[in-house]
């Protein structure tokens, strides 16, 4: 038991970590977030927060993570078995851009050329990365082969479709349109989404 709240405490505290870094990288940008301001920020003492975080990357890591697993969490219900592939490639898009949303500036940091080179330089983001990948891929051939994608249309293709939509909150952000609705977004990707790829 008391181990369980220690567990429970130091998950706590590695989630209020992250918050504060989020918060952070989305004032002052990644390359200006020291670890000394992120540790006044929470209120705790270096070594602590060392004990969590041992560098920056650590950090970028852990938050990398975060993001995959709440876009990811959408397939792992029951409900994965009785969806159709589309469904779920449709519901995987809509939430990877309501996470985007939700977290604007981290989001956008986190596409930045330097962080996107030290996460391919991680193995633990790698091995996640490989394993959404295959999964995102299964569903593509299984939507073609079901008859749901129109089968003109090549895997591959349609992979490079979904990952440019996947990235459309960090696109254009100075585009004269204005900013879009974040409520209405993530419904209007994925509509675009499975419209352009169902047989006419």
């Amino acid at each position: 038991m008391t181990s369980s709240l220690r567990e429970r405490r130091r998950q706590m505290l590695r989630d209020e970590i992250l918050a504060a870094s989020q918060t952070l990288i989305a004032e002052r940008g990644y390359a200006a977030m020291s670890m000394d301001d992120l540790a006044s920020r929470v209120g705790v003492s270096k070594p602590t927060l060392y004990s969590q975080f041992s560098t920056k990357e650590d950090l970028v890591v852990a938050m990398a993570s975060q993001v995959v697993e709440r876009l990811f969490s959408v397939l792992d219900d029951d409900s994965e078995t009785t969806r159709s592939a589309l469904d779920c490639l449709t519901d995987l898009l809509r939430t990877g851009i309501q996470v985007q949303l939700d977290q604007r500036f981290t989001a956008m940091q986190l596409w930045m050329p330097e962080i996107v080179h030290m996460l391919k330089g991680h193995p633990k983001h790698q091995e996640q990365t490989c394993k959404i990948e295959a999964v995102v891929v299964e569903l593509v051939r299984r939507a073609i082969s079901d008859g749901e994608i129109d089968p003109q249309f090549d895997p591959p293709s349609v992979m490079r479709i979904f990952h440019a939509l996947l990235m459309s909150p960090n696109i254009g952000r100075l585009s004269a349109t204005g900013i879009p609705n974040s409520e209405s977004m993530p419904n209007t990707v994925a509509a675009f989404f499975r419209r352009g790829l169902e047989p006419q």
